[in-house]
């Protein structure tokens, strides 16, 4: 489906492209204007701390420890949005089916884990076995490197087109949401357990974190081919908020790369801050697609809900219609079989041989109309029962075999049934199915040999299957979809008698219960006619 439309797009991706480059570019220059973002350490105030009063002791622990909470509270917020960007996405998925959204989704909650790794032990909340000295600065460009090439792999599967085979997308969201949990834990598991880590701040040197160089380089090949090849093929705020994403993600990695010399200095936290950012716009992005996607359906159900009850309302007029007409015929029709047979009764032996035959085929004209009308009129009654019930099958067969018994021993036919269910239904309809195909069966029978039908039925997890199966004069593949269309007559008049309203009835029956009909013969020898009624109750 679309995802919204181009009105609704471009002022909404002019808003979010605004306000990021705003907000990437604020914190820069206020720190060129002389505002301090770096966070107060404190150590020197704590050496002297058993001699302060207990009032100040608790000032001065706060001030000593302000560093860490702004990094606990930066990265915290990361990895909160982080989960509810996934949620969305995962909500998104099953609205639309778009596979894009949960795997870039996951990509971003994995990275939020590794970040929530990073400052839980930060805060030594997680035990790690390195310095935090050492310990903060590597989690944090390994924490970037990984945001990066996880969010490169996301969009790379859909660069290569690794999702067009639909009944696939649900296994390559599962496949990529575990691929990118686990890379997630084994990358925390080695830091947590890895003592001996590398130093990776220079205070002195013009690139004062080289290990952020590289999430930098991947940042800006994302925000330059990477994402605007994805954009290309999802088309979506979403997507188009992950370019936008990638102006905060590079700002943060400028702010490390050449500016924070130490932990918690203005540069770092402004880069936690941009960092955090960084997973707000795809949240926004995100939100605003399920907005529109919400408003888009709202739209389209209220329009299906409208066209269905216009459709109810022109069905309804026309069965009142067909019915009124067909009541109407039918008084004239039996005036006219009347006329006819009282003319036989009257003057059937003046008439030549000419005149006997003339008035043979009205007679049986005027009959055949007759039978078409009460077929019609019992056609258009389908769907006006509403209430449901118990129907016991096996009596149904049997009632129906006493009603035929007749026509069943003048045509030497042998009905015979297993042990049929119970299902819900609509009873007079389920009777007038069963009664329907079981007459085709007889009007349809081989002349050379005892007609045979038989009724069977096995259960399913959400269905009951039936099938009424007969040794006739078969269908030909070509004509076993169209037996089920109204007034198809597949054999010549006098040949067979019928109206070819019957198996559409049938059909009207079963679409009634949300069932499917359908015939399988070989053309030649018998028919089996299946039909399923779902379980209900």
């Amino acid at each position: 489906m679309e995802w919204i439309h181009d009105t609704h797009e471009k002022p909404l991706t002019k808003g979010i492209l605004l306000g990021t480059i705003l907000i990437s570019v604020l914190p820069l220059i206020l720190l060129l204007s002389g505002v301090n973002f770096a966070s107060p350490i404190g150590t020197a105030e704590l050496e002297g701390l058993t001699n302060l009063p207990e009032d100040a002791i608790h000032d001065t622990l706060l001030r000593a420890f302000t560093g860490a909470f702004v990094h606990l509270i930066l990265e915290w917020s990361g990895v909160i949005i982080a989960m509810a960007t996934a949620v969305l996405a995962f909500v998104q998925y099953r609205i639309t089916g778009n596979s894009a959204t949960p795997i870039i989704g996951m990509a971003l909650l994995s990275a939020g884990f590794i970040d929530a790794f990073h400052a839980l032990s930060a805060t030594q909340i997680i035990n790690s076995v390195s310095d935090n000295s050492d310990f903060i600065p590597f989690t944090w460009g390994l924490s970037r490197t990984f945001k990066a090439l996880i969010l490169l792999v996301g969009v790379a599967i859909f660069i290569l087109g690794l999702y067009r085979k639909r009944r696939r997308r649900n296994r390559l969201v599962l496949i990529s949401s575990l691929g990118f949990l686990i890379s997630s834990y084994i990358l925390i598991r080695i830091c947590a357990t890895s003592s001996h880590l590398p130093s990776t701040q220079f205070p002195n040197q013009w690139i004062t974190r080289p290990f952020d160089v590289a999430p930098l380089v991947l940042f800006i090949v994302l925000a330059l081919w990477a994402l605007p090849k994805f954009q290309k093929k999802e088309k979506s705020i979403f997507s188009q908020a992950l370019i936008w994403s990638m102006v905060p993600a590079i700002a943060t990695q400028l702010h490390m790369v050449f500016g924070s010399s130490e932990l918690h200095d203005s540069h770092f936290n402004i880069a936690h801050f941009l960092k955090t950012i960084s997973y707000v716009v795809p949240f926004v992005g995100i939100t605003v697609d399920y907005l529109s996607t919400y408003r888009t359906q709202k739209i389209r159900l209220r329009e299906i809900a409208l066209a269905r009850n216009r459709l109810e309302a022109k069905n309804k007029e026309l069965n009142q219609i067909s019915y009124a007409t067909s009541h109407d015929l039918q008084e004239p029709l039996r005036t006219l079989v009347s006329m006819c047979d009282l003319l036989k009764m009257e003057y059937g032996g003046k008439f030549d041989e000419l005149g006997e035959e003339i008035l043979g085929y009205i007679t049986q004209s005027s009959q055949r109309m007759s039978d078409l009308v009460k077929d019609l009129m019992m056609f258009n009654q389908v769907g006006q029962t509403k209430e449901i019930s118990k129907i016991d099958c096996n009596e149904i067969v049997r009632s129906i075999k006493v009603d035929l018994a007749q026509i069943i021993s003048e045509n030497k036919a042998t009905i015979e049934s297993t042990k049929l269910p119970t299902i819900y239904g609509y009873e007079t309809e389920i009777r007038l199915l069963f009664q329907n195909l079981i007459s085709n069966s007889i009007k349809f029978k081989n002349k050379n040999r005892p007609l045979l039908v038989s009724i069977d039925s096995t259960e399913n997890d959400t269905h009951w299957s039936f099938s009424v199966t007969d040794n006739g004069i078969g269908i030909a593949p070509e004509y076993q979809v169209k037996v089920f269309q109204i007034f198809q007559k597949l054999s010549h008049k006098g040949e067979y008698d019928g109206t070819g309203v019957g198996l559409a009835h049938s059909k009207k029956i079963i679409d009634h219960h949300d069932g499917r009909i359908w015939v399988e013969s070989d053309g030649i020898e018998g028919c089996t006619f299946h039909f399923t009624i779902p379980k209900k109750n």
